[in-house]
């Protein structure tokens, strides 16, 4: 999962901010940025707010980078399982989400690390300018689905986001996602990105207080608007207020009486129901978090209730 942020030298991130990214996000953090035709990186194991925050400030505030605050899903909590990673001597890439293609060949290792040394490396050590043409960006973007996103750098200083139309922009600059800092609590409001189904499922998108999708057509948003039901349409899978409801009951009631992992354990599939709902993920990387992390899982239903505020009587 993680946060990938793309930011300016005129980027004004409060410290508040921060820390909430370090919350979410406590597994590492990574800059790459630019300087004098090389790439700088520059990476951290923070053990606490404080520290998180001073190597923010010390080493990616007031820069034209890309940086990457990790919450581990696949591999070790280390320094070279922390993003961003090298591709090639002039290319370093970070990245949002978790590939299907897993970290099976070498578990010590993350999903992205695999990806880049079978997928990428090859063609982009072979000819380097493929990266800026955007017929191989598309290409990327439709091979790893649009709830994962890459950020490259290049010693030029050219920043490339693939998947970028999925992010959301706060405070001049670009992040990768809603569900890894509380966005809500600084004014953006989840379900704002363009959201695309799997392969060959249909297309949908969210424009501001709307839901778009081509079988439908537009109606009001299920979330941004909280008090129209959406119909539920059971050929393209929409969850609404009441077929969601009995499912966060279920996880209240367990969290009110200490039971939230034995519910998450023995039934995972609600548990993926209700965070793929909540945070407006695909229902495939919800479940391969689930499944691979359960305790990451558990903490994220947590947060809905002790954090957001989520009870079953506000649906």
């Amino acid at each position: 999962m993680c946060l990938l942020v793309q930011q300016y030298a005129n980027t004004q991130f409060s410290d508040d901010f921060v820390t909430d990214v370090y919350n979410k996000n406590r597994d590492g953090i990574g800059v790459m940025y630019a300087d004098g035709g090389r790439i700088i990186v520059h990476k951290y194991l923070p053990k606490s707010e404080a520290d998180f925050l001073k190597f923010y400030r010390d080493n990616i505030d007031g820069r034209d980078c890309v940086w990457h605050a990790r919450m581990q899903t696949h591999g070790d909590i280390d320094l070279a399982n922390c993003h961003p990673y090298k591709v090639t001597d002039h290319i370093w890439m970070a990245h949002n989400g978790i590939l299907s293609s897993g970290n099976d060949n070498d578990e010590s290792k993350s999903d992205t690390w695999h990806f880049i040394h079978n997928v990428i490396e090859p063609v982009l050590t072979h000819d380097p300018d493929r990266l800026m043409r955007p017929e191989y960006q598309a290409f990327l973007g439709d091979l790893i689905g649009s709830t994962n996103k890459f950020g490259f750098m290049t010693s030029s200083g050219t920043a490339v986001i693939v998947n970028r139309a999925a992010g959301v922009t706060y405070q001049g600059a670009w992040l990768s996602n809603t569900y890894a800092w509380s966005a809500t609590k600084f004014g953006v409001g989840r379900s704002l990105s363009p959201k695309y189904g799997t392969y060959g499922s249909g297309y949908s998108e969210y424009w501001g207080n709307g839901y778009y999708s081509w079988e439908k057509g537009y109606s009001y948003s299920k979330k941004d608007l909280a008090s129209v039901e959406a119909i539920e349409d059971e050929e393209v899978g929409i969850e609404t207020n009441q077929s969601i409801k009995p499912i966060v009951k279920a996880a209240y009631n367990s969290w009110l009486n200490n039971g939230l992992q034995s519910w998450v354990n023995s039934a995972p599939e609600k548990a993926v129901r209700l965070l793929a709902y909540w945070y407006d993920e695909e229902e495939q990387q919800i479940e391969e978090l689930v499944w691979d992390d359960p305790l990451t899982a558990i903490e994220w239903v947590e947060e809905l209730f002790s954090r957001d505020g989520l009870t079953p009587a506000q649906l």
